[in-house]
């Protein structure tokens, strides 16, 4: 299980460390998928992915399946056909 980090006081909004680009707390920063995916996604990772018919992110989960992530746990307000690929695939 991976551990993180946590910053922030107890009065501000907290917001994991990550060490990538694509990543500033409190900063929005658009970057490319693929690079989204490699710098936040982790090997046994939870990840939440909501959305509910035509807003189910089916581009972020073939993006996970595409690199190979393994052990992760997922969270979703349904068992959809995204969820249904990416345990088919081997990501959970």
């Amino acid at each position: 299980m991976r551990s993180t980090r946590w910053l922030g006081a107890s009065t501000e909004r907290v917001f994991p460390q990550r060490t990538g680009r694509c990543y500033r707390a409190g900063v929005a920063v658009i970057v490319p998928l693929n690079q989204a995916v490699a710098e936040l996604i982790h090997d046994a990772d939870t990840v939440a992915m909501e959305g509910f018919t035509h807003l189910i992110p089916f581009a972020a989960g073939h993006e996970i399946i595409r690199q190979r992530r393994r052990d992760l746990t997922l969270i979703g307000p349904i068992s959809d056909m995204l969820f249904d690929q990416l345990v088919g695939a081997g990501c959970a």
